[in-house]
């Protein structure tokens, strides 16, 4: 979600992720597993040293009521390479364990997928060369702690690379896959392409042997309605305000002054193109192009309107849009996020469930609302 920018009810049709047939190597074989809707429990695994966590942000009363939306899975973002004792062992440290199986249990217990994200993640610096040496390491660890978890838990290897070649990660992620498989053979891994997770990587990636992976990409365009408002954004998009969705000429802003001779200018200046129905559905028509043919599931990770400066009707109709097309063409979901700045409670209240919920933007992507049966 954090990038630089250069860039009803619950699903009726039924979505495989994770395989029937078990890999060769597997020693069990687990049900065929679905997922269909969910949400990323942002800033709390987040931190930059794992004492920081404030575990009792999130309790289990937050994973029923994740649960009560009509949401089958949670996408965990965890800073991970900073849970650990860092160069050159990269040991985690035991505290976190303790923390993320208290998660993993309440998952398994409300039989809700739980996506441990390797969100180890800088927008502003590029993804190292050298990053299968950490990753090796991090993940044969976790691996070997998870191995005989429930179904319930899957690995994402990490969130949005970029700054490195799509064929180099391509082989560093076959490398990590491998690494997993030495300690897990059963449990399902998340796996994506480089330049941020973009959709357009994923036809690059290799044709991975290993037949209990899913691929993911994330959605934010038009980048110029979905970040505005957006501090860490290159150039930072705070003064942009009131971008409608889909276009409309007597809507749309002026360029702020200092962004004037940058992409966002450029990107307002042609956003009559960008700013519609038919070119989200042009894009995600990638995504879905590589489900079909490469034959695997695909999921997005991450897709979601920044609400600071955003309309609330065009980001609620934006929403809609992108969670239906998404649903037509079997791919799953998880929106970024849950609590934050592209949540789904209402802007400028205590985020309070039941009481502050943006219920236009449940009803936009198919969330029970409640009270709802």
């Amino acid at each position: 979600m954090k990038r630089t920018c250069f860039s009803l009810a619950f699903l009726l049709v039924t979505i495989t992720v994770g395989y029937s047939q078990p890999l060769k190597k597997s020693k069990t074989t687990d049900p065929v597993e679905f997922f269909h809707r969910g949400v990323n429990l942002t800033n709390w695994f987040q931190t930059s040293d794992v004492h920081d966590i404030a575990f009792n942000k999130f309790t289990k009363q937050d994973f029923m009521h994740i649960k009560s939306l009509g949401c089958d899975v949670i996408r965990l973002p965890i800073n991970l390479h900073a849970m650990t004792s860092g160069a050159p062992d990269y040991t985690i440290d035991p505290l976190f364990y303790s923390y993320l199986d208290q998660a993993v249990s309440w998952a398994e217990e409300l039989q809700l997928r739980l996506i441990i994200d390797n969100h180890t993640f800088d927008p502003s610096v590029s993804t190292s060369t050298d990053i299968g040496s950490i990753l090796e390491k991090v993940w044969k660890q976790m691996a070997n702690h998870y191995k005989n978890r429930s179904h319930y838990i899957y690995y994402e290897i990490l969130n949005e690379p970029h700054g490195i070649s799509n064929k180099l990660w391509g082989k560093i992620q076959g490398h990590i896959i491998d690494t997993i498989r030495t300690v897990d053979p059963t449990h399902t891994i998340v796996v994506g392409g480089a330049d941020w997770n973009s959709y357009n990587d994923l036809q690059g990636l290799p044709h991975y042997a290993d037949d209990n992976l899913i691929y993911t990409f994330h959605f934010y365009d038009p980048m110029v309605f979905t970040h505005q408002g957006a501090s860490w954004t290159d150039p930072s998009m705070v003064l942009l305000s009131g971008v409608p969705f889909p276009y409309n000429a007597s809507r749309v802003p002026v360029t702020p002054t200092k962004l004037k001779g940058t992409w966002v200018e450029s990107s307002l200046d042609n956003y009559k193109n960008l700013g519609t129905v038919a070119h989200l559905k042009k894009l995600l028509d990638i995504a879905a192009k590589f489900k079909k043919q490469r034959g695997v599931p695909v999921f997005c990770g991450e897709f979601g309107v920044y609400r600071k400066n955003s309309p609330n009707s065009d980001r609620v109709h934006w929403y809609e849009q992108v969670q239906k097309y998404l649903e037509k063409n079997g791919i799953p979901w998880t929106i970024w996020d849950y609590e934050g700045g592209f949540g789904v409670f209402k802007k400028n209240t205590q985020d309070r469930f039941g009481k502050d919920l943006n219920i236009p933007m449940l009803q936009a992507l198919g969330f029970k609302t409640p009270g709802e049966n």
